[in-house]
C-alpha cells in the first residue's frame, strides 16, 4: 500500500501537486500499440511451444499415412555388378541352357564380368500384426498429438491473455506511484526552502526524503515487473520485445463466467479436456503395442520375386529371369527378445494408466481451484469498486475542503493516494476477475476454446 507522509508544507504548493497527479506518467510504453485480441491472435500464429506441437501433429499425419502404405509392399530397382576371381556361369542354371545336346557346358554363359539389373518386389501378406496394429497405433499418435496442439492452443490462449492483464495491473500500479513520487519530489523542494528559512526543523525534511526514497524504490521494482511482463507477453506472442514495450488498451468490461458450479464443473473438465484424451489415446497407444509384442509369436508370410536382365562380355544378348516366391517364417528362437518385448511393452501399458489416473486427478483438483479463484476474485473485485468509490469520494471531500481553507494539504494529498490506491485496486480486482474466468473457460474448455 502507497502512504502519503505526514508533514506541514505551504498551501499554494498543492495546486502543483495536482496538476502532476493528473499528468501521464507512462508516455516512454505507449510505444507500440497492441490490444489483447492482437495479442492473442498473435499468439495463436507464432507461439513457438504451439507451432512445435502443431507440426508434431502434422508429422503424425504423415506417419499414418507411411503405416498405411507398408500394406502394399514394396517394388524397387536393382542393378548389381559382379567380378570374380574365376568365369562363373551368369544365370542359374536351368534346363533351357541344355535345349541343344550338341553343345556342351563349356558353351553355357560363362565371365568373371557380369552385370545384373531389373526390379525385385515384396507383398506382405501376413506380418505378425505389424500391418493392422501399425495403422491403429499410428492413427491413435496422430489423434493424441492433434488433441495435444489443440489443448496448447486452449493454454496459450490463455497464458497471453493473463500475461496482458498482468502488465495492465502493473502499469496502473506504476502509474499511481509515479504520480505519488513526482508529489513528493515537489514536497521535497518546499520542504528544504521552509528549513532554510527556519520555518520548519531539519526532521521533518528528513522524512520527506525517506518517504521520497521510498516511493522511488518502489517505482523502480514495478518498472523492472513490468518490464518483465512486456517480455513475458512478447516471448508468448513469438516475439522479441519492442525497446519501449507495448502500449496496452484497458479492458473495462466485466466478465461473465459461465453458469457452472460445484461437481459439475470437473465432470465437463473431465469430459471436454483435450490433454485428457491425449494420455487417454497414449492408454490406448500402450494396449495395441503390447497386443502387438503378443501377435510377434506368430507366422509371417510374403509374396516377393524379381525380374533381372544379365549381361556379361561373353554373351551377345541379355538374358532375362524371373522368379515368384512366397515365403514363410516361423519365430522358435530368438534368445527370449520377443518374452522381455511383452514384459516392457506390459509395463508401458501400466505406467500409461497410472498417467491417465494422474491426468484425472489433476483436472479434478484444477477445477477445485478454479471455482476457488473465480469466488476470490469476485470479492477482491467489489472489493476494489468499493476502495475506489471511497477513495474517490474521500479526495473530493478534502478537496472542497482545502478550497474553502478547512482543510489541510497534507490530508488532501493522504486522499488522493488513497484515491489512486483504490483506482489502482480496481483494476487489478477487474482483471484478476477476468483472468479467474478466462482460467475456468481454460479448464472446462469452454468459451470456444476450438476453434
Amino acid at each position: 500500500m502507497i502512504k502519503a507522509s505526514r508533514y506541514k508544507y505551504s498551501e499554494w504548493i498543492w495546486m502543483t501537486v495536482l496538476a502532476l497527479m493528473f499528468a501521464s506518467p507512462l508516455d516512454a510504453f505507449a510505444a507500440e500499440p497492441l490490444t489483447i485480441a492482437q495479442a492473442q491472435q498473435a499468439a495463436l500464429g507464432a507461439n513457438p511451444r504451439l507451432m512445435v506441437a502443431k507440426l508434431d501433429a502434422v508429422a503424425a499425419s504423415h506417419k499414418t499415412k507411411e503405416a498405411m502404405g507398408k500394406h502394399f509392399g514394396t517394388i524397387d530397382a536393382v542393378g548389381i555388378y559382379n567380378y570374380y576371381e574365376r568365369d562363373r556361369i551368369v544365370v542359374p542354371m536351368s534346363v533351357e541352357l541344355f535345349a541343344n545336346p550338341s553343345l556342351g557346358m563349356s558353351q553355357l554363359p560363362w565371365d568373371r564380368n557380369q552385370w545384373h539389373y531389373g526390379i525385385v518386389w515384396e507383398i506382405p501378406l501376413l506380418a505378425g500384426g505389424s500391418l493392422y496394429e501399425g495403422e491403429y497405433i499410428a492413427r491413435l499418435s496422430q489423434k493424441a498429438l492433434e488433441d495435444t496442439a489443440i489443448f496448447t492452443s486452449d493454454e496459450v490462449r490463455y497464458n497471453v491473455r493473463a500475461a496482458y492483464r498482468n502488465a495492465l495491473i502493473l502499469r496502473h500500479a506504476l502509474k499511481a506511484v509515479t504520480a505519488y513520487r513526482e508529489a513528493l519530489q515537489k514536497d521535497m523542494a518546499d520542504a528544504q526552502m521552509k528549513v532554510e528559512l527556519g520555518a520548519w526543523p531539519q526532521v521533518n525534511a528528513t522524512k520527506i526524503a525517506f518517504a521520497l526514497e521510498s516511493a522511488k524504490a518502489q517505482e523502480e521494482g514495478l518498472r523492472n515487473q513490468l518490464n518483465t511482463a512486456m517480455a513475458m507477453l512478447a516471448a508468448l506472442m513469438g516475439r522479441e520485445p519492442p525497446p519501449d514495450g507495448y502500449e496496452l488498451s484497458d479492458i473495462p468490461e466485466e466478465p461473465q463466467p459461465p453458469a457452472v458450479q460445484g461437481a459439475s464443473l470437473k465432470d465437463i473438465a473431465l469430459n471436454g479436456r483435450k490433454d485428457l484424451m491425449a494420455v487417454q489415446e497414449g492408454t490406448l497407444i500402450a494396449e495395441r503395442k503390447k497386443r502387438l509384442t503378443l501377435e510377434a509369436f506368430g507366422p509371417r508370410l510374403s509374396l516377393g520375386g524379381n525380374y533381372l536382365r544379365n549381361d556379361a562380355p561373353s554373351l551377345h544378348d541379355d538374358l532375362e529371369t524371373y522368379e515368384i516366391t512366397l515365403l514363410l517364417k516361423i519365430p522358435l528362437w530368438d534368445g527370449l527378445q520377443k518374452v522381455f518385448a511383452v514384459k516392457e511393452a506390459n509395463a508401458d501399458m501400466l505406467a500409461s494408466r497410472e498417467r491417465e489416473k494422474g491426468k484425472r486427478l489433476e483436472i479434478a483438483q484444477q477445477a477445485a481451484d478454479a471455482e476457488g479463484r473465480l469466488k476470490t476474485a469476485r470479492a477482491a473485485f467489489d472489493a476494489g469498486k468499493a476502495q475506489r468509490r471511497l477513495g474517490a469520494e474521500v479526495a473530493q471531500v478534502e478537496h472542497l475542503k482545502l478550497l474553502e481553507g478547512k482543510g489541510k494539504t497534507e490530508d488532501y494529498l493522504a486522499a488522493r493516494a488513497s484515491e489512486m490506491q483504490g483506482d489502482a485496486a480496481y483494476w487489478q480486482g477487474l482483471y484478476s476477475y477476468q483472468s479467474a474466468v478466462d482460467y475456468l473457460n481454460f479448464v472446462i474448455s469452454a468459451g470456444g476454446n476450438h476453434e
